[in-house]
C-alpha cells in the first residue's frame, strides 16, 4: 500500500502484482481541518476501496501537518501518524523521507521535518529509475511541484517547503482551489485592464471547469458560493470575480476572463520553469501528472519542453502519483531487505 495524505485529500495505492495494470488507487477528498476525528475513518475507508489486506506493508508519505488544525509541523506528523497506527499495525508502516529512506513511525516522530511534504521527493525518485534526465511537473489540487531530475538522482535545491517556495520548485498555484485573485491581480477585460476583486469568488476550479479542463465530479472541494460544481454556476463566480454578474456579463464575456485567468496560470509556471532549465538546460523533457496535468503540459509546451504523461507509465490515475510511487518504492526496498 502507498499513501499520500493530504489536508484536503487522502490518497491511496496497491500493488497487486509487479505488473503496473494491477496498481489500484483511490483519492478521497476530506478536510482534515474540518472533521479531525474522521482521519481514521477515512483510512479504513480507501483501504477498503483497493482491496487492502491486513498483512500489507504501508508506505506513508504525508502533506497533512501543513493543515491549519495544527499549530506546529511536528504537532501534524504525530496527528497523522497516531491515526495510521490506530488503523493499521505499527510494524507494516514505512514513513518515507525527504531524503529517500523508508524510518519506522518511532523514527519519524523524532524527525517530523524529515518526513512533512515528502510525496514529492517519492514520486521524482520513482519517475527518476525510467527517465533519468527529466522535469517531473505534478499539478495538483492546490500547489504544482517542479522538480528537475538528472541522471536519475532528485537535483532539486529545495527539501523543505519554504526552500521549494523560494527555488520556485514548489508554486502555489493549482487546478482547483486556487483563489482567481492569487493567479492574476489584474487581466485585460473588454479592451481594458480590470482589477480583480480580492474577496475569494471564485476558484480555479471554477475557470477550468467553464473551460472544460476538468470535470463537475473533480471539483471536489466546496465552491465558494455554497452552490453546485457545474459551469452555469462557475460563470456566477467568475463574474463575481470582477464584481459583476450574469445579467451584465455573457458568455464571451466568462469566456474572455476564464481564457485571461487560464494564461496568467500557465505564465506564472513558465516563469519557474524556465529558472530551472536555466539551472539544468540539457533538460529537454517534461514528465506531466495531476489533476491540473493538462496546465502542466501546456506550460511545458510553452518553454520548449517535449511532454510525456505519467499515466501513461501508470496505466491509470496519474492524480494518484505519490502513493503508486512510493507503494513502488517499497517494495522495491522490502526486496532489497535481508
Amino acid at each position: 500500500m502507498g499513501w499520500d495524505i493530504g489536508g484536503v485529500n487522502t490518497k491511496a495505492a496497491r500493488l497487486n502484482s509487479n505488473a503496473p495494470p494491477d496498481c489500484r488507487s483511490t483519492s478521497l477528498p476530506y478536510e482534515l481541518q474540518r472533521q479531525p476525528s474522521l482521519l481514521s475513518d477515512t483510512l479504513r475507508t480507501a483501504a477498503w476501496q483497493i482491496g487492502a489486506e491486513r498483512d500489507d506493508c504501508h508506505a506513508v508519505t504525508m502533506t497533512a501537518e501543513l493543515s491549519q488544525f495544527f499549530r506546529t509541523k511536528r504537532e501534524g506528523v504525530g496527528f497523522v501518524l497516531d491515526a495510521l497506527e490506530a488503523t493499521f499495525p505499527s510494524e507494516r508502516l514505512h514513513v518515507y523521507t525527504v531524503s529517500g529512506r523508508f524510518v519506522s513511525p518511532e523514527a519519524a516522530r523524532e524527525d517530523p521535518l524529515g518526513v512533512a511534504a515528502s510525496n514529492w521527493a517519492a514520486t521524482a525518485s520513482w519517475v527518476g529509475r525510467w527517465i533519468p534526465n527529466c522535469i517531473l511537473i505534478d499539478v495538483g489540487s492546490t500547489t504544482s511541484d517542479l522538480i528537475p531530475i538528472r541522471q536519475g538522482r532528485i537535483a532539486a535545491w529545495g527539501r523543505t517547503d519554504p526552500e521549494r517556495l523560494r527555488t520556485g520548485e514548489l508554486v502555489y498555484t493549482g487546478a482547483l482551489r486556487t483563489p482567481v485573485e492569487a493567479i492574476a491581480r489584474r487581466l485585460r477585460f473588454r479592451d481594458a485592464t480590470i482589477a480583480l476583486a480580492a474577496e475569494g469568488f471564485a476558484l480555479s476550479g471554477d475557470v477550468h471547469l467553464w473551460l472544460g479542463g476538468i470535470r463537475p465530479e473533480e471539483y471536489t472541494c466546496p465552491t465558494p458560493d455554497g452552490r453546485p460544481a457545474i459551469r452555469e454556476y462557475a460563470g456566477e463566480r467568475l463574474a463575481r470575480s470582477v464584481c459583476a454578474d450574469r445579467d451584465l456579463l455573457d458568455d464571451a464575456d466568462i469566456d474572455q476572463l476564464a481564457t485571461g485567468l487560464a494564461f496568467e496560470q500557465t505564465r506564472n509556471l513558465c516563469e519557474a520553469l524556465r529558472a530551472i532549465r536555466e539551472r539544468c538546460p540539457e533538460l529537454d523533457t517534461a514528465v506531466v501528472t495531476g489533476l491540473g496535468e493538462f496546465i502542466a503540459a501546456g506550460a511545458a509546451r510553452l518553454v520548449g519542453l517535449k511532454v510525456c504523461p505519467l499515466a501513461e507509465k501508470l496505466h491509470g490515475s496519474s492524480q494518484t502519483a505519490p502513493a503508486t510511487a512510493v507503494a513502488y518504492l517499497l517494495r522495491t526496498h522490502l526486496s532489497r531487505s535481508p
